[in-house]
């Protein structure tokens, strides 16, 4: 240990926990275990793992690049702590399940756990018989996911798909509030921040000016799950200051970062209601009651695959406290760009779905751009992200050629421009045309249809935020700015020239 820095403050430390061992490979792998040797001998150490649930290994890039290589594998984790003898970890069994009394998922958590840690089970065939075994203990299993609605279930139940395509279409064809726990849907701030402050421009807020712009603007209009004390105490834990006051710049500061403190951050993307993710971006949380949907047909090209692929369904099977339903549903997987925008294009002469609503998709400059609005317009698109702030709402995209073809966002009612896409989405739409090798020239589409926003979301930027300087005021002032909070796969109908 060369920084002398770093090595003081690891030797403050008295206890380190490790968590979800099992998934931790390559980098990470090699960080942890630097920072294990550095710290003190007396410093307390405990790992929790469960190689039951180790679903993320075969994808390590490093490993992959050091395999090509034909260097020697690196160990994971797990393998490094076991054979540092000189370390003297200890290894201890836990058997008690305390996560739920379920007689049929408490034979998951302990007899189907063993069948997948059994080596001598691997083998082909291995995927279909634990799917039939979690079918056999589910609380309810052979729905089909046609036949299911979203709105049949609570903001206390997750549905849990395969892939990401999946969980894009379920979504697309949902008008009802939910939300989405998806690898690219990062956790958002809540509305209110912005319908508070996106005209505050001085540099201290006293919690009796606080509580009247709550009374005044949010009370009874898109209050989040607490009130405006909680939503007080939030704000001081952030940027509190002796006196009793918040700190703006700092505020803005710390929720200007690229992951914002946990306090004000929603977990999940939308609206409240149940959430519908992917079993990989659900690893370590779970819900009263789990709804598992199964692809039909599922096929491997190795029998790692397979195993790993098992490894998944286990972890699907056991998020749920109270109740498992096993459903089925038709296996989706879209392609991805190099951007991580995902795609999936259907029969000739059909649309191609495109993921809409990732981190970047939308902008403040987007939302209250100099260029990209008039101040009267900025004002009256804000004023609608407003009214629709807690709602679910459905928008047109427009290109528009004096925004180099960008799109803009128009809402289906009255019709007048909310925002505009970045170019992201416009580079990625011409990747597409160039990946479908087409004959006939063709061009992304000058408008789309059913793009489905879930609320609104807050976009803060920084007292020192280049950005700020290409806003209207009074956004460029105070740094809060309303965004709809788009999560979309609408259909992109891309035509040839005749």
């Amino acid at each position: 240990m060369t920084d002398l820095d770093v090595a003081d403050e690891l030797s403050q430390i008295e206890h380190v926990v490790i968590d979800e061992a099992q998934d931790i490979v390559g980098r990470r792998a090699d960080l942890i275990g630097a920072l294990v040797k550095q710290l003190r001998s007396d410093c307390g150490i405990t790992v929790f793992a469960d190689e039951a649930q180790a679903i993320y290994g075969f994808s390590d890039d490093s490993i992959d690049r050091r395999k090509a290589a034909g260097s020697k594998p690196v160990q994971p984790l797990l393998g490094r702590l076991r054979a540092e003898k000189a370390w003297g970890f200890t290894t201890l069994i836990l058997k008690e399940i305390y996560r739920t009394s379920s007689p049929g998922l408490r034979k998951i958590f302990s007899e189907l756990r063993q069948d997948v840690l059994d080596k001598q089970k691997h083998r082909d065939g291995l995927h279909a018989e634990t799917a039939e075994r979690v079918r056999e203990l589910a609380d309810k299993s052979g729905l089909k996911w046609t036949n299911m609605k979203v709105a049949d279930f609570t903001s206390d139940d997750l549905l849990l798909f395969r892939t990401r395509a999946e969980v894009l279409m379920a979504s697309q064809f949902c008008n009802l509030p939910h939300r989405l726990r998806l690898s690219g849907y990062g956790g958002t701030l809540p509305a209110w921040l912005a319908i508070c402050f996106s005209d505050f421009v001085e540099l201290f807020l006293a919690e009796r000016r606080f509580l009247d712009l709550w009374a005044s603007r949010i009370e009874g209009k898109a209050a989040p799950q607490y009130g405006p004390v909680e939503a007080w105490q939030h704000l001081m834990r952030i940027a509190g200051r002796q006196d009793g006051s918040i700190d703006m710049q700092i505020l803005r500061r710390r929720l200007g970062q690229p992951r914002p403190p946990v306090e004000l951050t929603l977990p999940e993307y939308g609206l409240h209601g149940p959430i519908v993710g992917t079993i990989h971006a659900s690893k370590g949380r779970e819900a009263s009651n789990v709804v598992l949907l199964l692809p039909n047909g599922a096929e491997f090209q190795s029998i790692e695959d397979e195993i790993e692929e098992t490894r998944v369904l286990f972890v699907g099977a056991t998020r749920a406290r109270a109740s498992l339903i096993v459903g089925e549903c038709s296996a989706l997987r879209a392609s991805t760009l190099r951007s991580g925008r995902g795609h999936r294009s259907t029969k000739s002469g059909q649309p191609t779905m495109v993921e809409i609503g990732r981190d970047g998709d939308i902008t403040a400059r987007g939302l209250v751009g100099c260029s990209e609005f008039s101040a009267a317009d900025a004002s009256a698109g804000q004023a609608f992200l407003t009214k629709v702030a807690d709602v679910v709402t459905t928008y047109k995209l427009e290109a528009d050629p004096d925004l180099d073809w960008r799109y803009r966002i128009h809402t289906g009612s009255e019709g007048f421009c909310v925002g505009a896409l970045s170019r992201n989405l416009t580079y990625d739409l011409w990747e597409i045309l160039a990946n479908r090798n087409q004959k006939q020239s063709h061009k992304p589409p000058s408008y789309v249809n059913h793009v489905r926003g879930q609320g609104c979301a807050t976009i803060v930027l920084g007292p020192d935020d280049n950005d700020l300087e290409t806003l209207h005021e009074p956004w460029a002032s105070s740094g809060f700015v309303l965004t709809p909070r788009i999560a979309a796969f609408p259909p992109f109908y891309f035509y040839g020239r005749r």
